[in-house]
């Protein structure tokens, strides 16, 4: 497909300081964000330390992501963190392109396994959009990455839909963080 988009996601894992963790990776997302799309958001309700999704996006001709695997990365010297990538995805279904409204909440699905029926995700009730992203690279964590947009008064019967599902799912309710224009 010509210039189709490949989405990089990667998490991070830290027990620092939220504002310390979002003034480096505000200077280190900086060069990124002249090359390709970012956008950052933290996990809701965790209850030790943070976790944070990136989605790094750029067309698949331009797409040279690269990412230093060291524990301890030299553009967050001082946070103690944990950084996982979960490789490369093809956009096969984008509802909704703006971040989540003030009265929505976004959740993340994270499917392993290929055997699994995504269509029974898209028959779930109390969502509004949903985006759907397909491995691309073998290498990949997961077989598909769903992005949610519940609205906050059903998000607690939307979860419980997404329970009755959990063979070979991980979730995370997550809100956007703001970055700074470069």
């Amino acid at each position: 497909m010509e210039n189709e988009t490949i989405v990089q996601f990667v998490w991070f894992e830290t027990v620092g300081d939220n504002l310390e963790f979002m003034s480096l990776w505000d200077e280190y997302s900086k060069e990124m964000r002249k090359v390709q799309a970012i956008k950052l958001q933290q996990e809701i309700g965790k209850k030790r330390g943070s976790r944070y999704l990136s989605q790094h996006s750029c067309y698949k001709d331009d797409f040279k992501f690269v990412f230093k695997k060291e524990r301890r990365s030299a553009h967050f010297p001082e946070v103690e963190m944990k950084v996982r990538q979960l490789g490369g995805y093809t956009q096969s279904q984008i509802q909704c392109k703006h971040d989540s409204r003030k009265n929505e909440s976004k959740i993340f699905v994270f499917i392993t396994g290929a055997d699994v029926n995504i269509d029974v995700f898209r028959h779930f009730t109390n969502y509004r959009f949903l985006n759907i992203y397909d491995a691309y690279f073998e290498s990949s964590n997961y077989n598909y990455i769903l992005e949610f947009f519940v609205e906050n008064s059903h998000v607690e019967e939307f979860m419980e839909q997404l329970k009755m599902q959990n063979r070979h799912i991980e979730s995370g309710m997550y809100k956007e963080c703001v970055l700074q224009s470069v």
